[in-house]
């Protein structure tokens, strides 16, 4: 009986890794994922979004605890602060999807890192939201992100290694990319 050894690095199993690699390269359609969210709306700016589904490797996956997050925002901003708000989970978003590639790609290439801390920040100016300036963008006018590495690499492997999680980070090109929202208003059933 053959015992494969497996390869962690960075709590990233590298042997699988490159085996999900192989195995998309065989069958593209596994490579498809969708991902989905219900939002429910529950008074003044709160609002909690859960995600318990998602579509990938060309079947349906049921998390057995759904996930759910509470927003709302700050009492400056009408709100009761009872989560973040969701340009702040925007923030989060982007922090963990940039942070997971950048620990993936230096899993794969064999870096191995101590530690990764990252402060993100980002300017709204309310004069977009509240129309009072319609020039005015009412998104980030932009976001910075600052990466704290410890490792045994050299800066510019570790800068190389932030720039290419940037560049694959699926919610960094989400943001940073004209991205087709649709929206809709579901038929409402009619009560008799």
């Amino acid at each position: 009986m053959k015992t494969e050894t497996q390869t962690i690095v960075n709590g990233v199993n590298v042997s699988q890794l490159f085996e999900t690699i192989d195995s998309i390269k065989e069958n593209t359609e596994i490579a498809k994922f969708n991902f989905r969210a219900t939002n429910k709306w529950i008074d003044g700016t709160e609002n909690h979004t859960t995600v318990g589904d998602f579509y990938g490797a060309c079947k349906t996956h049921i998390r057995e605890t759904p996930h759910t997050f509470i927003k709302d925002e700050p009492e400056l901003l009408l709100g009761k602060d009872k989560g973040a708000n969701p340009v702040e989970y925007l923030l989060a978003g982007l922090a963990g999807c940039i942070t997971t590639s950048l620990v993936a790609y230096a899993a794969a290439r064999g870096i191995k890192i101590e530690s990764i801390e990252s402060t993100l920040e980002g300017d709204i100016d309310l004069q977009g939201l509240l129309q009072t300036d319609k020039s005015v963008n009412p998104g980030y006018q932009g976001i910075n992100i600052s990466f704290k590495i410890e490792s045994d690499a050299s800066d510019e492997v570790l800068q190389d290694l932030i720039d290419l999680a940037k560049n694959v980070s699926p919610v960094a090109n989400t943001i940073s990319r004209p991205t087709p929202i649709n929206v809709s208003l579901a038929k409402r059933e009619m009560s008799r």
